[in-house]
């Protein structure tokens, strides 16, 4: 059976699922855009077969301590460590419950990372977690 076209009806194209992959392009642009300027600073961590993985590393603030022994507050250079506990205590003003990220380079002098947490103790953090490289052979348990 053949059925009748009209002939006043239109072509139209749906404007709302096209509305709907808009809005959901720009969100998948704006994470994607959000992850390329997170680096890290490329470090040759310590290997630990022992290690536990916390479940809230993600939130924590990160700093890092290169093989010559210079402080790196996220990607940012510190000059002094007197200068690294007052940006610490600034931080824990506003974040009363900071938690810390330490990556040290395993050929760091162990006495730049001692004084790195004695600054940060003195400036009120209590929470530190230290950047490892876990064996893909080591399984891994899960901080609780």
């Amino acid at each position: 059976m053949k059925m009748p076209i009209k002939d006043n009806e239109e072509c139209s194209v749906q404007m709302a699922p096209m509305i709907d992959m808009v809005f959901l392009l720009l969100i998948f642009f704006m994470c994607a855009s959000h992850m390329a300027t997170q680096t890290n600073v490329k470090l040759d961590i310590p290997w630990a077969t022992k290690a536990v993985i916390p479940k809230d590393r993600p939130d924590r603030w990160v700093v890092n301590i290169l093989k010559d022994g210079s402080i790196l507050e996220g990607n940012s250079p510190v000059s002094d460590i007197e200068l690294l506990k007052k940006s610490v205590m600034a931080k824990v003003k506003e974040t009363p419950d900071l938690k810390v990220y330490l990556r040290a380079d395993k050929d760091s002098p162990h006495k730049e990372v001692k004084k790195v947490m004695a600054a940060m103790a003195e400036a009120g953090v209590a929470d530190f977690i230290f950047g490892v490289y876990i064996p893909p052979d080591a399984i891994p348990e899960v901080a609780q």
